[in-house]
């Protein structure tokens, strides 16, 4: 029995789009298992677990206080893409309170820059993983139009209440330049910052800072 050229091709796409799901489904299906676990939700035997949920009850006390602290847990959490947080409306609600403004916002964009920085690094180490799973003539095309249009992108995301960490993981995927990556993802959080500080505290109070 003999093969033809285009069923060996389709043999092979179908072999390496489920390796790719099943990697990603088994790092998902983890991280699930662990934050519910962390969380209390879900009882396991795992060593160093008390630490851990201490550590999470702590960050959820300084996030919902809000303090300093908890607008950099926010984002430091918050901005991974596999860990969802209500990162704007939180910042809203830091900025209502008598936290300072300068503090607020470089607190803000550090935890985004760690985090980022990790979604980044993933998206590198799981880009096999994802070029089998969406085949590469798809992501090659993803990486010319991110290449192309990537600044717009990467702006609009950080500047806007859209996705930005999952974006942040995509760039690492398709190895998006690093120097163009940061200032461009921090200008737009400074903008969205300026903006909400500039309603929520000059309109009512007169005063940002």
């Amino acid at each position: 029995m003999q093969f033809r050229k285009d069923e060996i091709f389709q043999y092979h796409k179908k072999r390496n789009f489920y390796s790719g799901l099943i990697f990603l489904g088994s790092v998902f299906l983890a991280v699930i298992l662990l934050s519910l676990t962390a969380s209390g939700l879900l009882k396991l035997e795992i060593p160093g677990l008390e630490a851990i949920q201490k550590l999470v009850l702590y960050v959820s006390k300084e996030i919902r206080k809000p303090s300093l602290l908890g607008v950099f847990f926010t984002t430091l959490f918050g901005g991974l893409f596999f860990f969802y947080l209500p990162i704007e409306f939180l910042y809203i609600r830091a900025a209502y309170s008598k936290l300072d403004g300068s503090d607020l916002v470089m607190l803000h964009i550090l935890g985004l820059v760690i985090s980022f920085t990790i979604n980044y690094f993933l998206g590198r180490i799981a880009a096999r993983a994802c070029i089998k799973l969406i085949s590469p003539k798809k992501f090659y095309r993803m990486k010319g139009f991110l290449n192309r249009y990537g600044v717009l992108a990467i702006f609009a995301f950080n500047a806007l209440p859209l996705p930005a960490p999952i974006l942040s993981a995509v760039l690492g995927v398709i190895r998006y330049k690093k120097k163009i990556f940061y200032p461009v993802f921090v200008a737009g959080q400074l903008a969205q910052c300026a903006v909400i500080l500039f309603f929520v505290r000059f309109v009512f109070t007169g005063k940002i800072f």
